[in-house]
């Protein structure tokens, strides 16, 4: 083989394994230095047997006059067969592109390297990758043609997979941004639709109230003292109602509003919360020293933390109770705990406490929605925490949430 051979080689042997592709080049040479040695055709029997690539060669016209083992296990073609006609063993879909691939090479003398499925005598369908190089003699006239085939399918079964994958992926991914838009739209027209709903709902309420407040100053020192009760009872209800409009709205808007993720100090949002809830003067608050501060969602902590002291104060028998509120770092997270010394929850009550509309006291007796709880319990959830309550009817009560900064 001429130096031009085996420069025209080179792009075939560097597709090949690192061993194999060093043999070659070592026959090569052996062609260059000893043409006539014996030694150089058992090596090149010997590398074409123990190869793990198909081995083949053609003359002038394309026609094959040498495969190895390899080339006949790869293809489940003989020898003879070959000979006919090598194309045949091209899956039908693919044949025009080999063909094309092929002419173009022996045209242009340029390596032919084309990616193909091999149609088998066995039924069976494999990918293959063939590469196939010029042969030329002394007057650079082309000789035939040598080259290899190598069996691919478990890689184009691993790069077929993927492109399901990716075609499942985009499909999924653009659902998820038609599921996203969809939702935002409802979102926007439940929203538009609570505040229609409330504002038609809070009217009549509004209306009621005031209008049970003129009859009592109209009719003044003619109205019973039990009709008047009945007024005072009539507008509690009243008021009881918007609490409980306001609450739904509060609770259906969780997870649903953005809110703005910043520092917080913990000890200064404490601080704020408790003096918007003007809590009786005798009532103690204690809040612990260690605080931290927290890059979170100001607003919604601050909600929590609202619910569960008023819930304190509000349930609490006495005036002059205790609320304490304390912090322990947890990792990854933070456990705060709210405690009161009240009366204290029954452990069979626990659960329910968390129930939307759930009270343990009849409404006549302590003012209340039943949403509160509720609320907090979304809210810790919905920012991937959780919320228990630890209390024995008589020994107050302890609500301890994680919080994730």
């Amino acid at each position: 083989m001429s130096q031009t051979d085996s420069q025209t080689a080179t792009p075939l042997l560097q597709s090949l394994p690192r061993t194999l592709a060093t043999a070659i080049r070592d026959t090569l040479q052996l062609y260059t230095d000893h043409p006539s040695s014996r030694e150089r055709e058992q090596l090149v029997a010997t590398l074409a047997q123990i190869s793990p690539v198909g081995i083949f060669r053609a003359d002038a016209d394309g026609q094959v006059t040498y495969v190895n083992d390899r080339w006949c296990e790869i293809t489940g073609m003989t020898l003879e067969q070959a000979q006919g006609n090598w194309s045949q063993a091209v899956h039908s879909e693919d044949w025009e592109q080999v063909m094309a691939a092929w002419t173009k090479s022996t045209q242009t003398r340029q390596p032919f390297r084309q990616e193909y499925r091999v149609h088998r005598a066995d039924d069976t369908v494999i990918w293959v990758l063939g590469q196939a190089i010029v042969e030329t003699d002394e007057q650079d006239q082309v000789v035939g043609y040598v080259g290899t085939i190598t069996d691919i399918t478990d890689r184009k079964q691993v790069e077929l997979a993927l492109q399901e994958r990716a075609t499942e992926l985009t499909y999924v991914n653009t659902m998820l941004a038609r599921t996203t838009a969809l939702l935002k739209k409802r979102n926007q027209e439940l929203d538009q639709f609570a505040y229609v709903a409330s504002h038609d709902l809070k009217a009549p309420l509004r209306a009621i109230a005031n209008l049970s407040e003129w009859l009592e100053e109209d009719l003044d020192e003619l109205l019973p003292t039990e009709s008047r009760h009945q007024m005072q009872l009539l507008r509690g209800r009243v008021h009881r109602m918007e609490a409980l409009i306001n609450g739904l709205l509060e609770y259906s808007r969780i997870g649903r509003l953005e809110a703005e993720i910043e520092p917080v100090d913990v000890n200064a949002l404490l601080m704020e919360v408790i003096d918007s809830l003007a809590l009786p003067p005798t009532f103690t608050i204690i809040v612990g020293k260690n605080m931290p501060t927290l890059k979170t969602k100001r607003l919604l902590l601050g909600q929590v933390f609202a619910n569960l002291i008023s819930n304190a104060v509000k349930h609490h028998p006495h005036d002059h109770g205790q609320v304490t509120i304390s912090v322990q770092s947890q990792g990854g997270h933070y456990e705060f705990a709210v405690s009161d010394d009240g009366n204290g929850i029954a452990p069979e009550y626990h659960n329910k406490i968390f129930t939307i509309f759930q009270t343990l006291e009849a409404r006549d007796t302590k003012e209340s929605t039943g949403i509160g709880l509720s609320i907090v319990k979304k809210i810790i959830e919905t920012e991937g925490g959780s919320i228990t309550v630890d209390s024995q009817v008589g020994a107050g009560a302890t609500f301890r949430f994680t919080w994730h900064p």
